[in-house]
C-alpha cells in the first residue's frame, strides 16, 4: 500500500524540522485524507500533529497554516534552534 499525499508531507515537514525537534513518528494508520504524528519537543512534552487539506492541527484544536508556524506557537527551544540554524546559514553567506 503506498503512502498518502498526506503522510508523505508530513513525514517531509518534520524532516525538515528535526533539527529542532527530540523525536517524531508519522503514524502508517493516517487515512488518504489526513496523516497524524507524536512529535516529543526539544523540552520533552509530547504532542499530536494531524495534517488535512486545512492545515496542520494541534492536539486536535488549533490549526495553523504551516508546521513552523506550529512549532513556534508551542516550542520557545525550537524557535531558538530555529533562530540559530537561520544565523548560521547566514554566516555560511558571508
Amino acid at each position: 500500500m503506498s503512502t498518502s499525499f498526506y503522510h508523505a508531507e508530513l513525514s517531509r515537514a518534520l524532516s525538515e524540522q528535526a533539527f529542532g525537534l527530540a523525536r517524531f513518528d508519522v503514524s502508517r494508520g493516517s487515512s488518504p485524507h489526513e496523516a497524524t504524528a507524536s512529535v516529543t519537543l526539544l523540552e520533552g512534552r509530547t504532542i499530536r500533529i494531524t495534517l488535512t487539506a486545512r492545515g496542520y492541527q494541534l492536539d486536535g484544536d488549533q490549526i495553523f497554516e504551516s508546521i513552523e508556524g506550529l512549532l513556534q506557537a508551542v516550542s520557545a527551544a525550537y524557535e531558538g534552534r530555529r533562530r540559530e540554524a537561520l544565523f548560521s546559514r547566514l554566516r555560511s553567506l558571508s
